[in-house]
Formats: structure tokens, C-alpha cells, sequence
């Protein structure tokens, strides 16, 4: 049983998971990509992005819908972000090889904040090991396309800051949307009940 600290400790590790914490700097990094003109990378960013909510939530639909009992109800959403916009700052550093033993660093860094995620799902009984290990897979496959379809070369600098600016503006309006709890695991489970109600009709 643990303990009112470690219980809070573990709230706090499982919130750097949480979509209105992670999914809007990736939206910012699109909108930013796309206006300096890496239009590919942007795509790219995007695609895996998508593919990544698109498993999340139909994968959660279809548990759901066909739930009759045992450990596998709704992947974890928590995990599959984290190990994929974690991840994903993982491979950026890594590819930077100018960093030095810096890189080493951060990708130790973000490994660790992924395994915290995903460990403290379970043990504050958000979702089960095999939830989590779902959502861990979906994370790792969305990073391992970004991989492979992303340009990793030396970003320019020169393009003034209007993408930045681009950035920080999708990047609010996305956590605007996303604070408003209208995408939380509530409204999808409302969702499943009211189509296992259609199907029964």
C-alpha cells in the first residue's frame, strides 16, 4: 500500500502524460515546421502524431464497446503520448550529434520520464499493466515512423520568428481546446455506451 507522498509523487510523474501537457507544443512544432517551409517534416510530424491519437481513441472504442471483464478495458492514452512526444525528443537529440555527451543525457532523461508514466498508470490504478503496455506500443510506433519519414537534417535559423510565433499560437489554441475536457477519457466512454445502445436497439 503506498503512501499519501508516493501516491503524490506518482500523480505528479503520470501528469507529464497528460494531452493538455504534451499534445499542444507537438501542434505548435507542426504549425512552425509547416510555416519555415519544412513542409515534409511537418507532414511527417503530423502523420505520426495522428496515428498515434487514431490508435489511442478507436483502440479505447473498440475495448470498450466489446469489454465483458479482464485487464484490457483502455489502452493507455498517458503512455502512448508520452513515449511518443518523449520519444521523439529522445531521437531529435540523439540525431544531433554536435550535443556530444549531452544527447546521452537527454535521451536518458526522457526514457526515464516514459518508464515513470507508464509505471505510475498502474500503480495508481488508472489502468492495468496490459493497458499500459498497449499504450507503450503505440507510442513506440508512431516514434519509429516519425523516424523513418522525417528529414533529420540542421534546422535553418534565418527564417525570422514568425514561425515560432505560429507555433506559440496553435500551440495555445490547442491547449485552450484540450484544457476544455471535451476529448477526456469520460466523453469517449460516453461515446461506447451510446453505440453498445444503438447496437442493442
Amino acid at each position: 500500500m503506498l503512501g499519501p507522498p508516493a501516491l503524490e509523487f506518482l500523480y505528479a510523474i503520470t501528469n507529464f502524460g497528460d494531452a493538455s501537457l504534451v499534445a499542444p507544443p507537438v501542434c505548435g512544432a507542426i504549425a512552425a515546421l509547416w510555416v519555415a517551409g519544412e513542409r515534409r517534416n511537418a507532414r511527417a510530424l503530423a502523420l505520426a502524431f495522428a496515428l498515434c491519437l487514431a490508435a489511442i481513441v478507436l483502440s479505447k472504442i473498440l475495448f470498450m464497446f466489446i469489454y465483458r471483464g479482464g485487464p484490457l478495458r483502455s489502452p493507455s492514452g498517458h503512455t502512448a503520448l508520452a513515449a511518443f512526444v518523449y520519444g521523439a525528443l529522445a531521437l531529435l537529440a540523439w540525431k544531433r550529434e554536435n550535443l556530444g555527451a549531452l544527447r546521452y543525457v537527454v535521451v536518458a532523461l526522457c526514457a526515464a520520464i516514459v518508464l515513470g508514466v507508464a509505471i505510475s498508470r498502474f500503480e495508481i490504478g488508472g489502468h492495468s499493466r496490459t493497458e499500459t503496455a498497449f499504450g507503450l506500443v503505440y507510442g513506440v510506433a508512431a516514434v519509429a515512423l516519425l523516424a523513418r519519414r522525417f528529414a533529420w537534417r540542421p534546422m535553418l535559423l534565418s527564417r525570422g520568428a514568425f514561425p515560432a510565433i505560429a507555433g506559440l499560437v496553435v500551440m495555445l489554441v490547442a491547449w485552450l481546446v484540450l484544457s476544455s475536457g471535451y476529448f477526456d477519457e469520460e466523453a469517449i466512454w460516453e461515446f461506447t455506451h451510446w453505440l453498445r445502445t444503438l447496437a442493442r436497439a
